[in-house]
């Protein structure tokens, strides 16, 4: 008997029931579908370029939202902390 034959017949004997961890679609069907939805809320980031390669770096979340804020009223100036 050859390896490969051996493989597909374990494969074949083994438990296909799924492990503790995994998630059935009934068990989300099941859940108040309120309580999975969560409004995207926005958050900035800056291009920080070094040796021609570019990096985008989220700010925190105090100035992301003072720029959100600036960028919603028509400001085009924000005070922010590039840490």
């Amino acid at each position: 008997m050859s390896s490969v034959q051996s493989q597909q017949e374990q494969l074949s004997q083994s438990d296909p029931s799924p492990s503790p961890n995994s998630c059935s679609s009934f068990e989300l069907i099941d859940m108040d579908a309120g309580s999975l939805y969560e409004p995207v809320s926005p958050h900035w980031f800056y291009c920080k370029i070094v040796d021609s390669k570019e990096t985008w770096i989220p700010f925190n979340s105090e100035d992301s939202q003072q720029l959100e804020e600036a960028y919603s009223s028509g400001n085009l100036h924000a005070c922010c902390n590039f840490g």
